[in-house]
């Protein structure tokens, strides 16, 4: 067994748990109690463990390879850091509050797993993400033989082996298609749209599949939790109000630059703003949104300074 420093852990609360809880790639993880350690249970380098000790964070495999690639399940392949050049004025301070709360949090996706993060992401669709869908690709992945052969399952056997609700019973369709074309699809926005033409694909979707598989930041899968956390925000409230989610017929047509109803758009409006911190952007905000806005917890939020509702606590 191999044993990789894969970063040094700046934040003494981080665990694995905080990771990968914001990640399509959760359902193919199995994390301890304690969040220290955390193994790779499907897919491309199945095996492979991530093990906090102290303040490192080690990968431990049998392959070289493996090791290496430890740098995209543990999100080091990508440091917000980087690209706080790219942040306009208007979220400057926000992002300078949020960088060291969550300096640890990044990006953890395996985009060698294509079809196992598609089906992750396709099957959050309107349901409760950690309650369902995780629960229904560890099922999926434990009785299938591969993603591939769910393509000829029988409505009957995925409603009494996984779940009947129809976001499993639409996946076989929605695979076929994303199996078609998925050799076309590169990492660039224009031929990512393709991704729009399959059954139940939306922008949501096609964001989180170019953030968590093609790996390109500057996207984000905007959810209610966003729309909700801007609306909070002092400096953006005015703005935010008029800001709407990505609309399909458009972002089948156009890129997000090319768009005429870019301004209105919260999709755009990020990128405009963040730059490659987009993605990184709506995965902190995705854990926030669960941790200390679920629970009320606005006494202890360090970012209560810039929260209408915080500033009222």
């Amino acid at each position: 067994m191999i044993k990789s420093l894969i970063k040094f852990v700046e934040d003494p609360e981080f665990n694995l748990a905080k990771l990968f809880h914001p990640s399509f790639l959760l359902p193919l993880i199995s994390i301890s109690s304690n969040g220290f350690r955390a193994v790779k249970e499907h897919g491309y380098c199945r095996g492979t463990e991530l093990v906090i000790d102290g303040n490192k964070l080690y990968a431990l495999s049998d392959s070289i390879e493996c090791i290496q690639y430890s740098r995209y399940l543990s999100g080091s392949w990508y440091d917000a850091r980087d690209y706080l050049e790219e942040v306009h004025e208007d979220f400057k301070d926000l992002v300078s509050e949020m960088i060291p709360l969550y300096t640890d949090v990044s990006i953890a996706t395996s985009p060698l797993d294509d079809l196992e993060l598609f089906t992750s992401i396709i099957l959050s669709r309107n349901t409760d993400y950690h309650r369902n869908t995780v629960r229904w690709v560890k099922k999926i992945l434990e009785s299938f033989l591969s993603i591939e052969s769910l393509i000829n399952a029988e409505p009957l056997s995925l409603a009494t082996g996984i779940s009947g609700s129809y976001q499993v019973l639409e996946l076989p369709k929605t695979l076929r298609c994303y199996l078609r074309i998925r050799n076309s699809l590169s990492g660039s926005p224009e031929s990512s749209r393709a991704l729009l033409t399959c059954p139940g694909v939306g922008p949501k979707t096609l964001y989180a599949y170019m953030l968590f598989v093609k790996l390109n930041p500057s996207y984000a899968p905007i959810d209610t939790n966003m729309l909700k956390f801007l609306n909070r925000l002092k400096g953006l409230r005015e703005v935010a109000k008029k800001l709407t989610p990505p609309a399909k017929n458009y972002c089948l047509r156009y890129v997000c630059d090319e768009c005429p109803v870019r301004k209105t758009c919260v999709e755009a409006f990020l990128r405009s703003r963040l730059g490659r911190l987009s993605g990184w952007f709506q995965t902190v905000v995705f854990l926030h949104s669960k941790t200390f806005c679920l629970s009320r917890g606005c006494g202890k939020c360090p970012l209560s300074r810039e929260c209408l509702i915080g500033m009222r606590a």
